[in-house]
């Protein structure tokens, strides 16, 4: 006897105490435990996230210690995203803030060539950016700090924002700034950003 090869398969009928608008309710359990994990991810945890209120800001006269010997003064009223106060028990290292709509980073490192030399160090690694549009635009100019130490700086912008890329060499230490946000509120900020590099100074060890 010839076998049947396109034997329609036999299809299993839920029992009608399982069935629910034609769903069997035995697959329930696991889909609702599914959508529920979906629920905390996508909005339970976002709105806890934006309720609970963020920040750090840096009272008059606070500054952040970015090496054993060199601190800076932020403008009162910007958050510290990630830095140290001077007297933290004598931590340091690089720092960014935020406030006023921009981002102002500062990060430091052994070097021993010019500040223009490390400026053009700091400009290729901000290029390599996934934003297209990004390009150096505009003539360096010299950044003289107000303890007298020189350090050079130029403007960059993309679609996406503005900035500028600043660096000094002080003592044996590099030290780059990076400065950006949206055209607007970087034209804004100006004033602080220039403050806020102008204060970068030395001290002795045992002050930082």
């Amino acid at each position: 006897m010839t076998p049947l090869l396109n034997a329609p398969a036999h299809r299993h009928r839920v029992p009608v105490d399982h069935r629910v608008l034609g769903l069997d309710r035995r697959t329930w359990p696991p889909a609702l435990v599914v959508l529920a994990v979906f629920l905390v991810f996508t909005v339970v945890v976002p709105r806890i996230d934006a309720a609970l209120d963020w920040d750090d800001p840096v009272l008059a006269g606070q500054q952040l210690a970015l090496t054993d010997t060199l601190v800076f003064t932020p403008v009162a009223g910007y958050d510290v995203e990630s830095g140290f106060r001077v007297g933290d028990g004598g931590t340091f290292g690089d720092a960014t803030l935020a406030g006023a709509g921009i981002t102002f980073q500062v990060s430091t490192d052994s070097y021993d060539g010019t500040p223009d030399q490390l400026l053009d160090q700091v400009q290729k690694v901000t290029s390599r950016t996934d934003d297209p549009t990004f390009r150096v635009d505009g003539n360096r100019a010299t950044l003289t700090t107000a303890a007298g130490e020189t350090g050079v700086a130029q403007p960059y912008n993309s679609v996406r924002s503005d900035g500028v890329i600043a660096a000094f060499v002080l003592g044996g230490t590099g030290v780059d700034i990076t400065a950006y946000g949206p055209p607007t509120q970087m034209t804004a900020a100006l004033d602080d950003v220039r403050a806020m590099i102008a204060s970068i100074r030395t001290v002795d060890g045992d002050d930082a």
